[in-house]
């Protein structure tokens, strides 16, 4: 049992470096799970195991991605962030998706919803100046 004990310790000593970062993805993942399965009720789409069989799936590849990205990072190519970059696009992907449950949810989409608080502001005047501008470019000259 002692044995046990010292390399319990020793692997949490290991990992303690990227705990918060495992941390932040199992909350997301449990975020995006609640939602999807509220989204689900509310549409009255029966919960599947298969889907939660998905969720904990992710659990662990997800985790392991980041372990491995983690121990490349720190042993093998250090000039390379790959552990921000790969959490990074993970947390991506599950925001994404807690996003798209909240539109299912509420029939709200956010991101519409941010840039039109934003037109609402004093950025208005620059979002579309950019806007012309990118139109500008992508109108063929009529000469």
């Amino acid at each position: 049992m002692e044995k046990v004990i010292k390399f319990l310790f020793w692997l949490l000593a290991l990992l303690s470096p990227v705990t918060a970062v495992m941390v932040t993805m199992v909350f997301l993942i449990i975020v995006d799970f609640i939602t999807g399965a509220y989204a689900s009720l509310k549409n009255q789409i029966p919960i599947r195991s298969s889907r939660i069989g998905h969720t904990i799936s992710k659990f662990f590849i997800y985790n392991l991605v980041i372990l491995a990205a983690f121990f490349l990072e720190k042993h093998i190519v250090n000039e390379v962030p790959f552990l921000k970059i790969i959490a990074g696009f993970i947390a991506i992907t599950e925001i994404k998706s807690i996003l798209e449950n909240y539109n299912t949810i509420y029939g709200v989409n956010p991101f519409k919803a941010l840039v039109n608080v934003i037109k609402l502001t004093l950025l208005k005047e620059t979002i579309e100046t950019l806007t012309e501008d990118d139109e500008s470019k992508s109108k063929p000259d009529s000469e």
